[in-house]
């Protein structure tokens, strides 16, 4: 080492001894990147070549000959190329079957938010669907005065403070949502929904419209189904308000699309719960009577040999909550709960 770097500080010794060994190993560095510039530039870089076949043994043989009256003529049969595809490529003839059988399942496709399978399926958004359908079941109808959404909230322990980890949120004065699936995720569309909802307001002087705060809400929720480093959205939602076209109710599922309903039902008891909503006259139904109705159905969908205990939660907007979104008084929920208590032993009854 150099005598005068005796007299540095520490730091200064290490980077004179790191300089030192950098120029002494330089010219092997500078030949390391001359051999793989030349790799790189070969034209067999990125092909595989097979190992070499040892030659076929003799054939003892002979190539048929058909023989004519000037000429003999030997027939040869030439030997059919098929293309060299690597070993470990999907499309090799041993992967085929194998390629197939991944994309039905979605192994290999489901890594990311931005793959599609080979038949066009979206694994990620999937899988977040089933998070949704493995939640207490969420349903909103539409009556002729107003709107009222109920959700089977899901009690997972007993020491859990009654009213907490809320499903049903105010997004503004004339219109709430009811969150199904993941209650983390749903706190931060709920949030992203007031944010648009105030930011309307400020600029146009006036609510926001449910068919644009469902749009917006749903503009967000697509939106992490675009980019790889994201993930979707395990909820889905509820959106029902009040506002200049009347009483109006949407539902955003987490691929990002909405749509309009008289009356819409998600969770793991969707499916029933739809059925009991069609019965129903909505368009003569009151959102007093549409409380009862909605509790009947949700008593009746729960399984209490199966599902663990659940607290009721209901809101309504409509005339007589003044058009503004508002949880159901407490004196109607505790009748909409006896009778459907009531209706529940009557079917037991039977």
């Amino acid at each position: 080492m150099d005598p005068d770097a005796s007299s540095l500080p520490c730091p200064m010794k290490l980077l004179r001894v790191s300089l030192i060994f950098w120029e002494g190993r330089r010219s092997e560095y500078r030949g390391l990147m001359k051999l793989l510039i030349c790799a790189w530039s070969s034209p067999n870089f990125f092909t595989y070549t097979s190992p070499p076949q040892p030659p076929p043994p003799p054939s003892s043989h002979t190539p048929p000959t058909t023989t004519t009256a000037n000429t003999t003529t030997t027939s040869v049969a030439t030997p059919t190329t098929t293309p060299n595809f690597h070993p470990e490529s999907p499309l090799s003839p041993g992967n085929i079957s194998t390629v197939v059988k991944m994309s039905s399942i979605g192994t290999g496709y489901d890594l990311s938010v931005t793959t599609f399978s080979p038949d066009g399926r979206v694994f990620q958004i999937e899988y977040a669907a089933k998070a949704v359908d493995n939640s207490g079941t969420v349903i909103g109808i539409k009556c002729k005065d107003g709107i009222v959404m109920g959700v089977e909230k899901l009690v997972a322990s007993k020491m859990m403070l009654a009213g907490s980890n809320r499903r049903i949120h105010a997004v503004h004065r004339h219109s709430g949502m009811a969150v199904a699936g993941l209650a983390a995720d749903g706190r931060q569309i709920v949030a992203r929904a007031k944010s648009e909802a105030t930011s309307y307001e400020r600029v146009y002087g006036e609510p926001i419209p449910v068919k644009e705060l469902a749009d917006r809400v749903a503009s967000y929720v697509h939106l992490c189904t675009l980019y790889w480093w994201l993930r979707p959205f395990g909820c889905g939602i509820i959106i029902g308000g009040y506002d200049r076209d009347g009483p109006q109710l949407y539902m955003v599922e987490p691929s990002g699309i909405f749509h309009r309903y008289f009356g819409a039902a998600i969770g793991k008891g969707r499916q029933a719960a739809k059925t009991e909503i069609e019965k129903l006259k909505l368009s003569e139904l009151t959102c007093r009577e549409g409380v009862i109705e909605v509790a009947k159905i949700i008593y009746g969908l729960h399984d209490e040999a199966k599902d663990k205990a659940f607290e009721l939660e209901m809101s309504w907007v409509c005339n007589e909550s003044n058009r503004q979104h508002q949880k159901v008084p407490d004196d109607l929920l505790q009748t909409a709960k006896a009778a459907a208590k009531a209706a529940l032993e009557e079917m037991d009854a039977d």
